[in-house]
């Protein structure tokens, strides 16, 4: 693997170098670019709401999500999850907002869930509101992705559980997987556009001399990159540092990628070829 990296580091143009004197050094504090540890995995619960609506067992995504799990710490915790990978800003009202609504159709759904016959029209009410918090989510755009895939396969579910009892209904859930699959993939190309995208951008290799008068003169090479929050230092001494810091640029790059797939990308892909599997068989 090694040498494989090697040889794609010798086709690779010498990056362009920035000269600094020792007195030209310039002191930068940066934090940890890992995200918090979160305390519900929201790709968990992504991926189950998908078995689940395979299955055509609405009614256990409901339950998940309002009788076992606090939906709006899964939300947030899939907006934050991703507002660290691209360093964008959140809207904290549209945030509040989404919270709030979570809080009242859960109590909606508790009345439902007690006594589902008796109380049908409490199903048409959540269904009907919960576009809300799709739409909201979708004006966070990319930040908002992961919390966007947990609100819509919900509002799957719902349209699924109404389409049991109303076989007209089918034709909605369709409609509804096609479009929210489509949405879905058109996002996911900017998780990369924001992440790995930038390092060529914001990349910077720079010389410095150390080394005072009459004594040796030893050249560091320093690759320093910013994502937007954090800025990442390596520095190494080494008489081919052009090769050096391009090894470098390139494990960013394999680095970035895989951390945005684990993370988002292949979460979200994997949640729409399921939305479209179950579009088809409708």
């Amino acid at each position: 693997m090694l040498e494989k990296l090697d040889e794609k580091v010798e086709k690779m143009p010498h990056p362009e170098f920035i000269e600094v004197s020792p007195n030209s050094r310039i002191a930068f504090t940066f934090k940890s670019s890992l995200p918090t540890a979160l305390t519900i995995n929201w790709q968990w619960v992504l991926a189950k709401i998908c078995e689940a609506l395979i299955a055509r067992e609405a009614r256990s995504v409901i339950k998940l999500l309002f009788s076992e799990l606090d939906a709006v710490q899964i939300n947030n915790n899939a907006v934050e999850d991703i507002r660290s990978i691209v360093r964008q800003p959140v809207d904290e009202n549209a945030l509040r907002e989404t919270s709030a609504k979570i809080n009242s159709l859960k109590e909606l759904m508790g009345e439902y869930l007690h006594h589902p016959q008796n109380n049908k029209h409490r199903l048409d009410q959540v269904i009907n509101e919960s576009i809300f918090i799709v739409e909201k989510l979708k004006t966070l755009e990319v930040v908002g992705i992961g919390a966007f895939m947990i609100a819509e396969g919900l509002r799957l579910a719902l349209l699924q559980e109404k389409a049991e009892s109303d076989l007209t209904e089918w034709s909605s859930v369709k409609d509804r997987a096609i479009s929210s699959s489509d949405y879905a993939l058109s996002v996911t190309p900017k998780l990369f556009e924001l992440t790995v995208g930038r390092i060529d951008k914001e990349c910077r290799c720079i010389k410095w001399k150390s080394g005072t008068e009459g004594e040796e003169i030893i050249t560091e090479y320093e690759c320093r990159y910013s994502d937007g929050k954090d800025i990442h230092i390596f520095r190494e001494t080494s008489p081919d540092a052009e090769f050096e810091c391009n090894k470098h640029r390139l494990q960013m790059f394999q680095s970035v990628t895989d951390r945005v797939n684990q993370t988002a990308a292949q979460p979200v892909r994997a949640a729409s070829k399921k939305w479209q599997e179950l579009a088809a068989s409708i």
